[in-house]
């Protein structure tokens, strides 16, 4: 039975030889260097709506940092307890008042998201090229405090279970 799926029927089938075109190099962005350098700034509205949201992000994942070593102690002391017990209780609360802390975080990379979408939508329709980048810095930063929000909270209700 497994020797019949390695045998091959005759027929035409593609080579897997390289083709022509993927030794060539791929075609360049129409964008040049000069292009790039003229790039204008955000407009001021939108830069606005991207600082307050980075803004928001910073705050609430610094108060984030601030009070995970207090939580990570409490879930470690209630490791191996009896749920219900009191140990497991103030744990689970603190975890849930941790992940109540980051949701300005979760905002904020949403709010991003938008943001990020709407200018791709009007480099698209308007030529206006540069804009969804330097939002997507932004965005990046903020999605990579998510994570590690979200990675330092996995952890710890696994520790739990």
């Amino acid at each position: 039975l497994l020797l019949y799926a390695c045998a091959m029927q005759a027929g035409d089938f593609p080579s897997l030889a390289k083709r022509p075109y993927e030794d060539q190099a791929p075609i360049a962005d129409d964008r040049d260097e000069a292009t790039e350098a003229a790039i204008a700034e955000l407009p001021e509205p939108l830069r606005q709506q991207v600082n307050a949201a980075l803004l928001k992000s910073a705050g609430a994942h610094e108060t984030f940092l601030s009070n995970l070593s207090v939580v990570q102690q409490k879930v470690s002391r209630a490791r191996g307890a009896a749920v219900s017990s009191e140990n497991w209780v103030v744990a689970q609360m603190e975890l849930a008042a941790l992940e109540t802390q980051r949701a300005p975080s979760i905002s904020a990379l949403a709010d991003l998201d938008r943001l990020y979408l709407e200018r791709l939508n009007a480099e698209t329709d308007d030529a206006q090229f540069g804009g969804a980048a330097l939002i997507d810095r932004g965005r990046e930063r903020v999605k990579q405090q998510v994570d590690r929000q979200q990675r330092e909270i996995d952890a710890m209700k696994a520790g739990l279970r």
